[in-house]
């Protein structure tokens, strides 16, 4: 299992953001910096997921992410903005290259 953190600077204060990836699948929670339970993103949005490709990018930059990581969300990208309703990232889940 792979975990990725970040935070980021919003209206209402600093989000704290931690990306898990397990197998195939990713699951995004998020949090308030005053705030103590951890909200779970289910389903991932188009937004999240292109935060969470720019963290891993950078990490992917400095050799700390492997390349099919930002494979696997591009595609699952690219089927949002299509519209496929039989996207895999709507839940989490990636069937990747199999």
């Amino acid at each position: 299992m792979q975990r990725h953190s970040w935070r980021e600077h919003t209206e209402q204060g600093v989000r704290f953001y931690r990306a898990s990836h397990h197998s195939t699948n990713w699951t995004l929670q998020s949090k308030l910096k005053d705030e103590e339970e951890w909200q779970l993103h289910d389903p991932i949005g188009e937004e999240e997921w292109r935060k969470l490709r720019e963290v891993l990018w950078r990490k992917y930059q400095r050799g700390r992410c492997p390349w099919q990581f930002l494979e696997r969300i591009d595609k699952r990208l690219e089927d949002l903005t299509e519209g496929d309703p039989d996207a895999p990232g709507e839940r989490g889940g990636d069937k990747g290259d199999q």
